[in-house]
């Protein structure tokens, strides 16, 4: 049988040209270019395993760079925890078939396992609370060696609070060394009825900044970086993480029907005020009483107003200085 036949035609004699395609997946437009088979007689699109393929390959990875998620990333994810394919895919809900295929790139994860790589991307300690909740998926010895390979990725990753962190006061932490007990009790204070973290990671702005321009220098020594919802202090995954790990708040994430995603903190335990002067304790207090009523939506808006936000830019660090345009709390 002859490898390469029309279907229009039925001739044998093909060629090998740059074609431009448009497709259509879950409900995106998709155009790549890429190499296919043509009959030299009609011009018809002729097919070739081999390139159609490629082709397809292309598709997916153009289709997984439009939603922020590569078939490196999902690798990436799983090695840095050291965890098998098998684990991994239990971890997230799938077959191991289903994961090797997003892996290699022959396929695309349905929405319910898009929404959940992308949390754990996003969101690297949501990952010990979905293994706890799906606790019942594993045996019991695996269950253990999940959670070991875990604790030992944790101990291989330098610790925002290591001793061997440098920690030079800058314009950038507000000429303060950083406090693990500050932010703790700071947000142990502020979540103690609980709220969503992009508020949580506002007020925690606003709470150093102002304490900047009336004292100085900032209450817990973060530094904050310029993101897409608004400042927010650098590392700010492996701070929650930190005192998830430590129980000391529970980070709970909940999934609306339009499949938007809410992530709660609520402290677990009591706040130590004693960490902190009366003065810090004022402007904290302050900031949690001005933003109060402030959802979500109000407080991102808020402070993409701010000069700090405006002339920072995109991921990079804010210059503590700005703290002198804040006006409004």
């Amino acid at each position: 049988m002859d490898k390469y036949v029309c279907d229009i035609c039925g001739s044998k004699e093909t060629y090998v040209k740059d074609y431009k395609h448009e497709y259509t997946v879950k409900n995106k437009k998709i155009t790549i270019t890429s190499k296919n088979r043509f009959c030299s007689k009609c011009n018809n699109l002729v097919y070739d395993a081999y390139l159609d393929n490629i082709t397809l390959k292309e598709i997916f990875r153009e289709y997984s760079k439009s939603i922020g998620i590569t078939k490196e990333d999902i690798i990436n994810l799983r090695h840095r925890y050291n965890l098998t394919q098998e684990q991994f895919s239990k971890i997230i809900g799938c077959a191991k078939k289903t994961l090797i295929s997003y892996e290699k790139g022959t396929s695309i994860p349905n929405d319910i396992y898009l929404v959940t790589i992308k949390t754990l991307l996003d969101n690297p300690e949501v990952l010990e609370y979905m293994i706890e909740s799906n606790k019942d998926r594993y045996a019991e010895k695996e269950y253990e060696i999940i959670n070991q390979r875990i604790s030992e990725s944790y101990k291989n990753n330098n610790s925002l609070f290591s001793k061997e962190k440098e920690n030079e006061p800058t314009e950038y932490n507000g000429f303060t060394e950083l406090s693990y007990d500050k932010i703790k009790n700071m947000i142990l204070i502020l979540s103690k009825n609980g709220l969503l973290k992009t508020k949580l990671l506002k007020e925690m702005f606003y709470i150093d900044f102002i304490s900047y321009k009336e004292r100085g220098c900032s209450i817990t020594g973060l530094e904050y970086a310029k993101c897409p919802y608004g400042p927010v202090p650098d590392e700010f995954d492996k701070i929650i993480n930190t005192f998830v790990k430590e129980k000391s708040i529970k980070y709970e994430v909940e999934y609306s029907e339009l499949g938007y995603e809410y992530h709660n903190i609520n402290s677990l335990e009591k706040n130590n005020n004693k960490v902190f002067d009366e003065k810090e304790l004022e402007i904290i207090n302050r900031v949690k009483e001005f933003f109060k009523n402030f959802n979500t939506k109000k407080i991102v808006e808020f402070s993409h107003e701010e000069k700090a936000f405006k002339e920072t830019e995109m991921f990079k660090l804010i210059d503590y200085s700005y703290a002198f345009d804040i006006d409004r709390i």
